[in-house]
């Protein structure tokens, strides 16, 4: 069995379409749809429900899916496994979107200059979509907000940086600072860790005032305030600090030690030790 086949019915079931997929992997809708067939073939069943423009995993599907996986994994670690050194093959790291900005830079220098036989690939995600990623072996590390429960035993991780709270709102001139009460909340998604963190510590002050929309992205808000649409209460990560001279940035006060956790989350017993360690090395606290 080709493990590249694998890879192609792994990728319709992430994208829900094999155009999707066919495009995430540069080749035609034709060619993956070959490869499925090829697999049902020799597993004798059908993977995929079929509709106009969605492809959907079957129960049988679903039953191989993570023996799949797993084949498409121990393969690509098969060269990786030969190099004494543990410096190469494939790195799967999830980060959460401010990591990206934060962090993701300095760890891709660090690879190109000291491992570059690895194959380094980022994924975006909010906390909880990849610390499950993590747990299910699609991802080797993830970047991310400290998960507001105890972690498993087959995990570790390594505090990164903490960030304390910060009110901002926009310094623009047609906004003054007796009217700043007025501007409505920008709400951190309070169904995300960071943000249930916030509105654990700031809910009162938060629901006193109008509420125009809440989300799960520190950029778009930064933005929003910065354009002067709103005011919010968010973690000092890098981005406020760039954007500072746009910006009314005040300390949340009365709140204690209250910081949001940034940590490097990985699997006691991976495989990619070395590699791990190597991103440990390029997670420098923010200035």
């Amino acid at each position: 069995m080709d493990t590249k086949f694998l890879e192609s019915l792994i990728a319709v079931v992430e994208a829900g379409s094999i155009a999707n997929a066919a495009r995430s992997q540069g080749l035609t809708a034709a060619a993956v749809s070959q490869r499925i067939r090829v697999l049902e073939t020799e597993l004798d069943c059908d993977l995929l429900s079929r509709s106009a423009h969605a492809a959907a995993p079957t129960a049988a599907c679903l039953r191989i899916l993570p023996a799949a996986r797993a084949l498409v994994r121990d393969a690509a670690n098969l060269g990786a496994n030969l190099d004494a050194s543990g410096l190469s093959g494939p790195y799967r790291l999830g980060a959460v979107s401010s990591a990206l900005l934060d962090h993701i830079p300095r760890i891709v220098r660090i690879f190109r200059d000291k491992a570059p036989k690895a194959e380094l690939s980022v994924r975006p995600g909010t906390s909880a979509a990849l610390y499950e990623d993590l747990l299910d072996g699609t991802l080797d590390a993830v970047i991310a907000v400290k998960p507001p429960f105890d972690l498993p035993k087959k995990l570790s991780f390594r505090l990164v940086e903490e960030q304390p709270l910060v009110h901002i709102s926009p310094r623009s001139g047609d906004i003054s600072h007796e009217n700043e009460k007025s501007l409505p909340w920008i709400v951190y998604d309070r169904q995300s860790w960071g943000g249930r963190l916030i509105w654990e510590e700031c809910g009162d002050r938060l629901s006193s005032g109008h509420v125009l929309c809440e989300l799960d992205a520190l950029e778009t808000i930064l933005m929003m305030v910065v354009q002067g649409t709103g005011q919010a209460i968010v973690p000092l990560w890098r981005g406020v600090s760039e954007q500072e001279h746009l910006l009314h940035v005040v300390p949340v006060s009365g709140q204690g030690s209250v910081s949001r956790k940034m940590i490097f989350l990985q699997k006691v017993s991976s495989e990619k030790s070395a590699l791990g360690d190597l991103v440990t090395s390029a997670l420098q606290p923010v200035a």
